[in-house]
């Protein structure tokens, strides 16, 4: 009787162990599945996005190179410099929606991975523009250019400063 029953325990300690095993292997697996050993992933748009300051001055440069082409394609006028002051940065309009008699942001998500709907992003205004050009210090090319540079770019006349360039 004493065979029967050590076989008998080893039977059942090779059943808990298996149980105990499979156990285990299951709640590892349901660990890896949810992501608990894995490091957190940052998003493409997180790593991409330029800071706020390196968006501006990308614009700022852009638009710089935009009115030094336009300036240079005017008869008279070459070797083109341009500085250009902004009002600011770039503006985001939000969505809102009235909650509870108050004026709140409309969000999509819920918790924290709730985010405000974006309507649209307007840049900077420009608030002065000037330009150093051979050709600048001529009458008729200044005032050429200005008029060129106020209706392109919506900016008073005054706030418009055109110079010739040294030789």
């Amino acid at each position: 009787m004493k065979e029967s029953s050590t076989t008998a325990e080893k039977q059942n300690r090779k059943k808990i162990l298996v149980i105990l095993l499979g156990g285990g292997l299951g709640i590892l697996l349901l660990l890896i599945g949810s992501g608990w050993f894995s490091t957190p992933k940052s998003t493409a748009k997180e790593e991409s996005a330029p800071s706020s300051q390196e968006e501006l001055d990308a614009y700022r440069a852009a638009l710089e190179e935009r009115i030094a082409l336009l300036c240079g394609s005017v008869a008279g006028v070459s070797n083109v410099r341009v500085a250009v002051s902004l009002s600011g940065g770039f503006e985001t309009i939000y969505a809102t929606e009235l909650k509870n008699g108050s004026e709140v942001y409309a969000t999509v998500g819920s918790g924290s991975n709730a985010s405000p709907i974006v309507i649209s992003r307007n840049p900077p205004e420009v608030t002065g523009i000037g330009v150093v050009c051979r050709g600048g210090g001529e009458t008729a090319v200044r005032g050429e250019l200005t008029a060129l540079l106020s209706s392109a770019f919506r900016v008073p006349s005054n706030r418009i400063y055109i110079s010739e360039a040294k030789k």
